[in-house]
């Protein structure tokens, strides 16, 4: 019986027995980035979402628990836009994630001229554009697609999956400063009876923990994948 294999982000227990039902898993990575504007700065997050073949008592395979995980994040240094883009390629060329890993780009005001620079160097990304409220919507402009996502929206679905378990924070250098921006966040009630989410900590605007929730997002919403060099582009999951 051979052990686990990894095809891009498909995982799969090869079996010889054709009584065997093989059940294909995935281990994919999302990576979720912060453009700064104002006073924020840019920042990154990189989420794991995997569900992983076994075989249970009777032999069958079957698949574990969905497990997503932030594992990475950071703030980069400030920089122009075009080297931005530059380090963002490089980022989602990373041996670790290659080839299993998908962007999504906040591309609100001046996120979207950073978007047209990834564009010109082939980075396949998914943007979305933060706006007041709690809706989504999709828009098609010059042939691309933006999705219109409510922030609190984001911040709230961040928020719920760690409080109910759905997402966990690794162990990483950034951790403790991931918790303190997630634990400033403080919601209001306006006078048209609509929530906003605001936080943030003396370091920053909580620019880890919206990036993070751009990276939640697209785990759960289909995406054209990120990829670079020859391989193959990937196409709807």
């Amino acid at each position: 019986m051979q052990g686990l294999v990894e095809k891009g982000e498909d995982l799969i227990l090869p079996n010889a027995d054709p009584a065997v039902e093989i059940v294909k898993g995935y281990r994919r990575f999302l990576v979720g980035l912060d453009i700064a504007q104002a006073q924020d700065r840019n920042a990154y997050s990189i989420l794991l979402d995997e569900r992983v073949p076994f075989y249970d008592a009777n032999g069958r395979q079957e698949l574990t628990k969905r497990r997503r995980e932030i594992v990475r994040a950071d703030h980069l240094p400030a920089m122009s836009y075009a080297d931005l883009a530059i380090v963002t390629r490089n980022l989602m060329m990373d041996p670790s994630i290659a080839g299993r890993a998908y962007l999504v780009v906040d591309s609100s005001g001046v996120g979207r001229a950073f978007c047209d620079l990834l564009d010109s160097k082939s980075v396949q990304h998914t943007r979305v554009q933060m706006v007041a409220g709690e809706n989504e919507t999709e828009a098609k402009e010059r042939g691309r697609t933006f999705n219109n996502v409510g922030r609190t929206r984001l911040l709230s679905a961040l928020n719920s999956a760690i409080h109910t378990g759905d997402l966990s924070i690794g162990n990483f250098e950034a951790r403790d400063l991931m918790r303190q921006e997630l634990e400033s966040f403080e919601a209001d009630v306006g006078s048209t009876g609509r929530v906003r989410i605001e936080g943030g900590t003396k370091f920053g605007h909580a620019d880890l923990a919206v990036s993070a929730s751009l990276a939640l997002w697209l785990s759960d919403h289909r995406s054209v994948g990120a990829h670079i060099g020859e391989a193959p582009l990937k196409g709807y999951w």
